[in-house]
């Protein structure tokens, strides 16, 4: 696959190795080579910015996914309305990576001339890392919003029938000299794919991210996932935040929402479908795109000029340490857990696709 070190319970692997063996996977169960590179481009990004829980850990799911129809490789997708500023697109349960990536570019276009532009899809499968679709329109000098919905596993606040998912919520700012702010988040506490990587990797989360089938705080990702529940970050206004994304991409991209989604608890064999929403604003039609710039930069030197708490030694704005991270990671190579590892070894074997751990 690779070159790469072991350094005890991780092995640091090239990024720029790991994607194209993550592409030589995807190709191999039929997925075409454009979209097989989007799809190693998005996961490795996830990694590198230290958001593993939606990087190469998704490879073997997503090929489980393939084998067993959930997941159509070939899509025919289709742009069921379209306006100068506005579109509505229909997935045929492909790689939601793919059409995030497309819809986001169609809003990115869209933009350029209306000034700001909005994009739905519906029927797609996961999207991965949000933050990668908001990113794009940053470096386009526009602000980007996504957000989606997705399997029924978290109950209304306050309630005990599985009712939204994790819906997460995805904001990304250009700057002038500064990095963008990126605020990639999900509507719970954590996103899900963290308990599912604590799961696989044998290790406990920590108290206050789920709770167990009987409403007890839970360690064990196990039970949160298979019988109890994530908790909401922010309480009542974590599942109003989760409401409203509900709205922007299940409801207003007539896709499925609420316990429409049929519900998903072990990833790769079961229905994982989700409908999104994308935005573009076009900075240039309120302002030059360098006095905005200028004005971002300000604000995050007021946010870093804070005087800090006790015990805090430097301020942070949104996406700033993962800026960080990507940096460190594209120089001394990406940390992969063995269980990672492992399935990713396993799948080369499966389809003859060298592998050098």
């Amino acid at each position: 696959m690779a070159e790469a070190r072991d350094t005890g319970g991780v092995r640091m692997v090239r990024a720029d190795r790991l994607r194209p063996f993550v592409r030589s996977l995807f190709t191999a169960v039929g997925v075409p080579d454009a979209d097989a590179e989007t799809v190693a481009e998005v996961l490795v990004e996830a990694d590198l910015r230290g958001v593993e829980s939606h990087g190469t850990t998704r490879v073997a799911g997503y090929v489980s996914m393939i084998k067993g129809g959930l997941l159509n490789p070939k899509p025919t997708v289709e742009v069921l309305r379209d306006t100068p500023s506005t579109a509505m697109l229909e997935g045929d349960r492909a790689f939601g990576i793919v059409v995030a990536t497309r819809a986001m570019r169609l809003a990115i276009d869209k933009a350029a001339r209306a000034g700001v532009a909005c994009v739905t899809a519906r029927n797609v499968t996961h999207t991965g890392m949000v933050g990668f679709y908001p990113m794009l329109a940053a470096r386009a000098g526009m602000i980007g919003v996504a957000v989606n919905n997705g399997p029924a596993i978290l109950p209304p606040f306050g309630g005990r029938t599985p009712t939204v998912a994790t819906n997460p919520f995805s904001v990304a700012v250009p700057a002038g000299a500064e990095r963008p702010i990126v605020l990639d988040m999900a509507t719970s506490i954590v996103a899900g794919g963290k308990l599912r990587l604590a799961a696989k990797k044998g290790l406990p989360i920590p108290e206050g991210w789920a709770l167990d089938r009987n409403g007890a705080p839970t360690t064990d990702p196990g039970e949160a996932l298979f019988h109890g529940f994530l908790q909401w970050a922010g309480g009542y206004k974590g599942f109003g935040l989760a409401t409203v994304v509900e709205v922007l991409s299940g409801v207003l991209s007539g896709g499925l929402f609420g316990r429409d989604v049929p519900a998903m608890r072990e990833f790769g064999r079961d229905p994982l479908i989700t409908s999104a929403f994308f935005m573009a604003i076009n900075v240039e039609t309120f302002m030059p795109l360098a006095e905005f710039g200028a004005r971002v930069d300000r604000l995050i030197g007021h946010v870093k000029s804070s005087a800090p708490a006790p015990g805090v030694e430097e301020l942070f704005v949104a996406g700033e340490l993962e800026f960080r991270r990507q940096a460190e990671r594209a120089r001394d190579g990406i940390p992969l857990s063995q269980v990672v590892c492992r399935e990713l070894e396993r799948l080369a074997a499966e389809h003859g696709i060298r592998c050098e751990f």
